[in-house]
């Protein structure tokens, strides 16, 4: 109603002021449809502006929810970066992010808790589902919140910063990391008004609490059970953010999910231990399998590919320097072991060294990074079956006659087209050859003679056996 009086006002208005005396533009008509259409761009302004102002207040409202699982790395800080905007874009009333990580890097840790610190959107943190764990950075991370929750029979802490290669912080690097983190945490928590004291034991005693636990110390705001519940409860309250305080509107809210990007789930898979140990292999195959049939292309194009996806996540997970160098071993002496006559000793050393090695290059107990051992055992297999095969096949080779060249002659049988006295011409083996006779029999025109040697282009050959056909090699002659 509001938008037809606005339109028929600014039509009235249109056309009083086309009528003004002095006023005129153009012929009457049209100054009229001029004036109708001024009344339609403005009645479609004055609907979308209404529209707009409108649904929000009397719309379902929105809470936009992502999730951090597995590890926390550079391609989880994108996704998060990714939700939030997509939160701040739509005015969803809050970003619910669900937490399960071991931890992860801190780099990527701190980025995701500067997303949250400055967003324009409240962020819940909920630590689910049961038996989940905001460990290491995942509990700085969910410190950053607004409103952190969490589901029963969860924990949260154990944020002590180690090296992603399994090993301790040495000398004065680790009490400076300890300290910026400590700092970091406790002023996450006096940000966002939880205890201080047991942010900063996160970090320098590794403490973890469980969810009940982590209430009670004024850590966590709430338990929930489920999401709905969780919604419900923290509906009404009041959050500060960047863009100034907010008071939530959650109860009956509809949950739009926002999945990672082809690109970012790709990158997660690849960051994954397991997948980057398996990638190092299969490189390895394609490369040594190239080098045994050069030009065969698909193996050396695949080897190269999963070299270089490889070699990225590496570079990501910083893996350990001794674990790569066994892995490396255990290739060459693979290697060594198909032209050496080591009777498979070498296979069985460099089975074991793979072992050891893929154990030992992703390996850390406080962020979860390290290798299944039904991954290493199962690569181990295959590995130790794919240069079985190659062995095998080698063995084969040399073993096998000649089926080209010089030494192919020798041996066969040839008819004699000359007196060879010694010297004559036989032909053998599809072609004409020069001929020394070597026997103790004389050799005429039509003999079956047989190669015993070769000198260059001249063969060596004696008279046959007296019960081996003549025939066949006439035969041949002709046919030829």
């Amino acid at each position: 109603m509001r938008s037809e009086k606005a339109m028929k006002s600014a039509a009235c208005a249109l056309h009083r002021f086309g009528q003004a005396p002095g006023f005129r533009i153009g012929p009457p008509a049209v100054w009229r449809i001029l004036c109708h259409i001024g009344a339609a761009l403005f009645l479609v302004t004055a609907t979308l502006t209404s529209s707009a102002q409108s649904v929000p207040a009397r719309g379902t409202p929105v809470v936009v929810t992502a999730r951090i699982e597995g590890l926390i790395m550079p391609p989880t800080r994108d996704y998060i970066a990714h939700a939030l905007r997509r939160a701040e874009d739509t005015g969803a009333q809050c970003l619910l992010v669900q937490i399960n990580t071991p931890g992860g890097q801190a780099e990527a840790m701190r980025g995701i808790a500067q997303l949250f610190l400055n967003a324009r959107v409240p962020i819940v943190a909920y630590v689910a589902p049961d038996g989940a764990q905001a460990a290491s950075a995942g509990a700085i991370v969910a410190l950053a919140a607004n409103i952190l929750a969490m589901a029963p029979a969860t924990n949260i802490g154990a944020a002590h910063p180690v090296l992603m290669t399994g090993g301790d912080i040495p000398g004065d690097m680790k009490t400076k990391m300890v300290n910026d983190m400590a700092a970091f945490s406790r002023a996450l928590a006096e940000k966002r008004k939880k205890s201080p004291q047991i942010a900063e034991q996160f970090v320098r005693n590794s403490i973890s609490l469980s969810a009940s636990e982590a209430l009670k110390d004024h850590i966590a705001d709430l338990i929930a059970p489920s999401r709905s519940f969780l919604l419900q409860t923290i509906n009404g309250r009041r959050v500060e953010t960047a863009a100034g305080p907010v008071t939530l509107h959650t109860n009956g809210a509809r949950q739009e999910a926002e999945e990672p990007s082809w690109i970012q789930a790709l990158l997660m898979v690849l960051l994954n231990p397991n997948v980057a140990l398996i990638l190092g292999a299969v490189a390895l195959y394609g490369i040594i399998a190239e080098i045994q049939h050069p030009g065969a292309i698909v193996p050396g194009v695949a080897g190269s590919i999963a070299l270089i996806l490889s070699l990225y996540a590496m570079s990501v997970l910083s893996v350990n320097a001794a674990g790569v160098a066994l892995i490396l071993l255990a290739f060459l002496l693979f290697g060594i072991d198909l032209y050496a006559p080591t009777h498979g000793v070498l296979t069985v050393g460099g089975i074991a060294s793979f072992i050891v090695g893929a154990l030992m290059i992703f390996n850390d107990a406080q962020t979860g990074v390290q290798v299944s051992l039904v991954v290493v055992v199962s690569l181990a297999l295959v590995t130790a079956l794919f240069f079985g095969t190659i062995l095998a096949a080698l063995v084969r080779a040399r073993r096998r006659p000649p089926g080209s060249g010089p030494e192919t002659l020798i041996g066969q049988s040839g008819v004699a087209r000359t007196n060879l006295d010694p010297n004559g011409l036989v032909f053998c083996d599809g072609a004409f050859w020069k001929a020394i006779n070597v026997g103790a029999e004389p050799v005429r025109a039509g003999d079956a003679v047989r190669v015993v040697a070769r000198d260059g282009l001249t063969l060596r050959v004696q008279r046959a056996e007296a019960h081996q056909p003549e025939p066949v090699y006439v035969q041949q002659e002709l046919t030829q």
